[in-house]
């Protein structure tokens, strides 16, 4: 996300860059550092030779917590005792860490919806079904709260997500939580539960999870999501089909076509 401010007085821009992660990813800090050099060439003012601030962030929702180094200077090895003339050569950055993990600290406010997507990655990595039900209720209970012309989207979307993520349930298992927190939302839920089971959702199939895939990347990406990239996707082995559906609402279009290769 690009923000223009004001930066001693002066316009300037910052990029946010954001990637998310459901699991602990050691070499992270790295695969960040591309991101920021390929933006940086894209942007490079020729005029002032200057190219644009750029603050990383890792939004973290696996199961245990965050525990990689946030502090790419830290990575090198012996920097501690290296001598200032060597440390001149050394690129160096940090990034912040967002840590949503069950086990984490972190409280979530700011927008509704927020906190439905965040609760929803966090019941994805529950590591109990107790813990699972307690954490589908609060994001049932966050679709409650919201406009009622978002309800239908963001519970099919939180549907979708959790049974793709999860091999432990089903949609009826999904379907006796919301009968608590989401009582008077029966039709409604009724008709998308009946649409999943048509679509095959709980069937397991590769060629269905790779189709799914497909489609929910397709609505998250347009017309970005090429003929070529769908072609791919459809050929894909089975480790990599699990990758991506672990993954399809946080995974970004350069890491799809990294992985893709």
């Amino acid at each position: 996300m690009l923000y223009k401010t004001k930066i001693k007085g002066q316009d300037g821009y910052i990029y946010i860059l954001m990637e998310h992660k459901s699991y602990i990813e050691g070499k992270v800090i790295f695969q960040l550092l591309r991101y920021i050099t390929s933006i940086w060439e894209e942007k490079y003012d020729p005029k002032t030779k200057k190219v644009p601030i750029i603050i990383p962030m890792v939004i973290y929702h696996g199961r245990e917590v965050w525990n990689v180094e946030t502090n790419l200077s830290n990575m090198v090895q012996g920097i501690e005792d290296l001598p200032n003339e060597l440390k001149t050569y050394l690129p160096t950055y940090r990034y912040e860490i967002c840590d949503f993990s069950i086990k984490g600290k972190k409280r979530i406010i700011g927008l509704t919806a927020t906190k439905v997507a965040l609760e929803a990655m966090r019941a994805g990595t529950a590591m109990t079904e107790k813990e699972f039900k307690e954490r589908l209720a609060i994001v049932f209970a966050y679709i409650n709260q919201l406009p009622e012309e978002q309800v239908h989207e963001w519970f099919e979307g939180c549907m979708i997500y959790l049974l793709n993520v999860r091999e432990d349930i089903t949609i009826e298992d999904i379907l006796k939580v919301q009968k608590e927190i989401m009582p008077g939302r029966g039709e409604i839920v009724m008709t998308i539960a009946e649409k999943l089971r048509n679509e095959g959702m709980e069937k397991g199939k590769l060629e269905g999870e790779r189709e799914f895939a497909i489609r929910i990347l397709n609505k998250r990406f347009g017309n970005e999501l090429t003929q070529e990239i769908k072609d791919k996707i459809r050929k894909a082995d089975e480790k990599t089909i699990d990758y991506i559906g672990d993954n399809l609402l946080e995974i970004t279009m350069e890491e799809l076509k990294e992985i893709l290769k």
